[in-house]
């Protein structure tokens, strides 16, 4: 439990700080529309994958398992929070299975790295 969050912790600080960094840079109109767009389906997807990277370094065994769970639950926060904001659409669903496939290789990459 206590790895799963610090994971969690590395994830949602990166996204927190990053969303400030991007809100400031959209506020003096630095970045907006399209780069906007892309940046805000990024930053989940980094912030997960560093989270399920550093939780496939402290698993002893089976690294795709943790970061299927750890990829999972996020994807299903996620899903909450569009079912909420009524936003829920094919994109959001691709996306929701792109993050779980990056979070799944980077929690194997992890592993893999604790071995090397």
């Amino acid at each position: 439990m206590k790895k799963y969050l610090k994971s969690s912790l590395y994830t949602l600080s990166i996204m927190v700080i990053s969303t400030i960094i991007i809100t400031i840079l959209n506020y003096f109109n630095i970045i907006n529309g399209t780069p906007l767009n892309i940046i805000h389906y990024i930053i989940p997807i980094i912030s997960v994958m560093v989270g399920s990277f550093i939780l496939g370094k402290t698993s002893s065994k089976k690294g795709y398992i943790e970061g299927l769970k750890y990829s999972g639950i996020w994807s299903i926060f996620f899903l909450i929070i569009n079912i909420f904001i009524k936003e829920l659409n094919i994109s959001s669903v691709i996306f929701f299975i792109i993050l779980i496939l990056l979070g799944v290789l980077s929690s194997i990459l992890g592993i893999n790295r604790k071995r090397a």
